[in-house]
């Protein structure tokens, strides 16, 4: 017991003395002072006052006072909106444990360049401003730069990896997905366009584009055109690129389908069994 008490005494001794120690080796000091307009002599409100090379420091107030604890050779980084960054240098009291310091801003700004600001209405009226806008005669169809060279050794490298036995087939898998979606397309149904997405729709499919890509015309034409037309529902928001690779699949497809599909389908579309959006 008297080892217990003696060991906690000496502790709370050493303790206070170094704590007693720290203090004296102590030679930080408070700076207060005000950020001050030249022009007004008001304080700057809410101005940044932060020790300098460090991100230590505080926010004036709506006076333009401050009030921090520094040490010796530490310099003060002053900024605020509308005036040129400073930095101030302190001068340590020599009796005193605080100094007021009055540091006046110098006024800047930045030249933007500048800009025109126009009103284009209501968001209805710019939306139909925007629709009615002509497209420049010679656009470049962004379908016709992509690479489709490895397509098929991309196929062929994906049939590869589809072996037997316990895992996820990623074949699969996407067939499921598009499984899956076409039918929730089927039970919920086409929503007709209106005019003005039909008029965007038609700028980005149609037979020219499609006859631009597959190099087709005449009958085949038609019958290339309602055969992607039975595989696919293209809407005003479908990007051409999309639009574009679809097609390049979509015509490989009717290349091997052909025969039979040219049998079948040839005299749907006069019975209207086919969607077809584009039908004249």
């Amino acid at each position: 017991m008297k080892t217990s008490l003696l060991t906690l005494f000496l502790s709370l001794f050493i303790f206070l003395g170094a704590f007693s120690q720290e203090e004296q080796n102590d030679d930080s000091f408070i700076v207060s002072g005000k950020v001050i307009n030249p022009e007004s002599l008001e304080g700057v409100s809410f101005a940044n006052v932060n020790l300098d090379r460090t991100n230590w420091g505080i926010i004036c107030d709506s006076a333009g006072f401050f009030r921090l604890r520094v040490h010796p050779n530490q310099k003060l980084r002053i900024s605020a909106l509308g005036f040129k960054e400073q930095t101030v240098t302190i001068i340590a009291p020599e009796v005193e444990e605080e100094i007021f310091q009055e540091i006046y801003m110098e006024k800047g700004s930045i030249l933007l360049d500048e800009v025109s600001i126009y009103s284009l209405g209501t968001y209805a009226q710019f939306k139909e401003r925007f629709i009615q806008e002509d497209l420049p005669e010679e656009e470049e169809n962004i379908a016709t730069t992509f690479d489709f060279g490895n397509l098929k050794l991309a196929q062929a490298e994906a049939r590869s990896l589809n072996r037997q036995g316990f895992g996820f087939n990623v074949a699969d898998g996407v067939g499921l997905i598009k499984s899956i979606g076409s039918k929730r397309r089927a039970r919920m149904g086409v929503v007709p366009l209106t005019d003005w997405q039909l008029r965007i729709l038609q700028k980005k499919f149609n037979k020219e584009v499609i006859a631009e890509l597959t190099h087709e015309s005449g009958h085949r034409l038609e019958l290339l055109m309602t055969y992607i037309n039975s595989k696919e529902n293209f809407t005003h928001q479908t990007s051409e690129m999309y639009i574009g690779v679809r097609i390049k699949q979509l015509y490989q497809n009717f290349l091997q389908e052909k025969p039979q599909f040219e049998n079948s389908l040839s005299y749907a579309d006069s019975l209207g069994t086919i969607m077809n959006h584009l039908r004249p």
